[in-house]
């Protein structure tokens, strides 16, 4: 199979997971790099030195930690939209070789045009969603939802960078399954009224 059509699933599947959890995806692709699974091309090898490392372990145990405070986690959601947008548009162009092997300015800005995007609407979907869940009627239910999506983006990136033909199913999967809570929650509600 061309290594090409298996890099599109890749850099979506990582674009998505930096929107969910902004670090997390860049310290899994840090770490896989540190132990030899996968390669990196230039610039981006930088993700896996020390520095780099160390600094995105530090950053995503803050961003797992204020993220499980309901009271933070809103503010927490405004402060790394950027930065969710940024990690989707690199580790999206990572996967598409746009920045070492294109010519065309055009090609580059594409590339990460479509990772930011895809990051940040991931981001910004999550960060409407939260606050819905902290004060509804269930209770807070802001840490459970937390831990889902570090889960989902931790295997949004382990799958993305060692077994790319998956993240398409990966991501119907968590598709459905936010429409089946949303079912659920709906039925509830229409119960108790």
């Amino acid at each position: 199979m061309n290594p090409a059509l298996l890099s599109l699933p890749a850099a979506f599947g990582l674009a998505g997971a930096t929107g969910l959890n902004a670090t997390l995806p860049l310290l899994i692709v840090s770490l896989l790099a540190r132990l030899g699974l996968i390669h990196l091309g230039s610039p981006y090898d930088a993700l896996a030195s020390d520095v780099a490392f160390w600094g995105l372990l530090v950053l995503a145990v803050v961003e797992f930690t204020v993220d499980k405070v309901p009271a933070l986690d809103s503010v927490g959601h405004a402060v790394m939209l950027p930065v969710a947008a940024a990690a989707g548009a690199i580790l999206f162009a990572s996967q598409t070789g746009a920045v070492d092997s294109m010519d065309s300015g055009l090609g580059v800005l594409l590339s990460l045009l479509a990772g930011g995007t895809i990051s940040g609407a991931v981001h910004v979907g999550r960060a409407a969603i939260r606050p819905l869940v902290n004060l509804g009627s269930v209770g807070f239910l802001g840490p459970p939802l937390s831990i889902v999506e570090d889960a989902s983006s931790a295997a949004l990136s382990l799958a993305a960078m060692l077994v790319p033909i998956v993240v398409p199913f990966l991501l119907v999967l968590v598709v459905l399954g936010a429409i089946v809570l949303w079912q659920r929650r709906r039925v509830r509600r229409y119960d108790r009224a």
